[in-house]
């Protein structure tokens, strides 16, 4: 096979190992020019607004959020490091990702908020000195598929 392929001229050598690439690109290529102008399918999102059951207090562990059959709980747990502030999000039903947020007026200061492996709580944690002063509230979003639920509550840490 190889005595056959170097047998051949320079240039059906170059034509046999360039052809499989024009072709690919090709192929891409077309599709690209032949869909150029579908329009892009808008993917309808639907949102909902979480209400708070009772009083929203995360010093003593007592803040549930409600929507329908989705139930959330937040509350402070204890930090792996000293000067961090640690919270855990639970969630009655699976969830894509959670987004957690400290406002001071105007500004926000985002919390990443992630879920080890294999538990069913969304842990963030974050520096305490971004608890003074004191944020004017919380805000935070939980993605799931086709909808989001959102609550903004007033901070009392």
């Amino acid at each position: 096979m190889w005595n056959w392929f170097l047998g051949l001229s320079l240039h059906s050598r170059i034509a046999i190992m360039v052809a499989p690439v024009m072709l690919i690109g090709g192929y891409g290529l077309m599709d690209l020019w032949l869909n150029k102008d579908k329009p892009q399918q808008e993917m309808h999102v639907a949102t909902r607004q979480l209400a708070v059951d009772g009083q929203c207090l995360l010093a003593t562990n007592q803040c549930n959020l409600s929507y329908n059959g989705m139930k959330v709980s937040m509350m402070r747990g204890e930090a792996s490091a000293p000067g961090l502030v640690r919270i855990e999000v639970r969630v009655n039903q699976p969830i894509r990702g959670v987004q957690f947020a400290l406002v001071h007026g105007e500004e926000e200061q985002h919390v990443m908020i992630d879920r080890p492996p294999g538990e069913d709580v969304w842990v963030g944690e974050f520096p305490d000195k971004l608890l003074q002063p004191q944020p004017s509230a919380v805000r935070m979003a939980l993605a799931q598929t086709g909808r989001i639920s959102y609550a903004e509550i007033p901070a009392q840490f």
